[in-house]
């Protein structure tokens, strides 16, 4: 589903899929190397996952590079969803860059991402009862964030992928 451009400018959007495991094909996008906002994300997700007993999610290098390569292809084809610019499920995206049992995704759409973006993105989903599904997830410990600026719709954006896996 495609979220129009006209909406809020901070939509957000999750969801959990089980999928078999398929052999990926080589995939390439930008640098998986993360950033301070992107560390940061990091480690606030896995402070919540510590405070309710459960284990840090690993940083991913293949899921890093699948979450770059959406955020850049949103921004390119002005749009904000899941699926890719093609149609194509975000499940079938992420497969292209890492085998894994599970996998899900989550999407954060704010106007910048100054100072405390990393704080506010986490507490906007852990507020949304889909993305804290993800983020709090036994099955998934896998996890490759993204972020990446650009215009959007009518004016400029800050958009990050999280994809996660098992």
């Amino acid at each position: 589903m495609r979220i129009p451009l006209s909406l809020a400018p901070a939509c957000l959007m999750a969801v959990l899929v089980t999928a078999q495991i398929v052999p990926p094909p080589a995939a390439h996008a930008g640098s998986p190397r993360m950033d301070g906002l992107e560390r940061s994300v990091v480690r606030k997700i896995n402070r919540h996952r510590a405070a309710a007993g459960l284990r840090p999610m690993r940083v991913s290098a293949p899921l890093a590079r699948a979450a770059d390569f959406h955020t850049r292809e949103m921004l390119v084809g002005n749009y904000f969803a899941h699926s890719s610019r093609n149609g194509g499920s975000f499940a079938t995206r992420i497969h292209r860059f890492v085998r894994a049992r599970a996998v899900g995704e989550t999407l954060a759409w704010m106007s910048r991402c100054g100072r405390h973006a990393s704080h506010q993105i986490v507490s906007m989903w852990m507020h949304s009862p889909p993305h804290r599904a993800i983020l709090m997830s036994r099955s998934l410990h896998r996890v490759g964030i993204a972020r990446r600026t650009g215009g959007l719709g009518r004016g400029r954006a800050c958009v990050v992928t999280g994809d996660f896996a098992r």
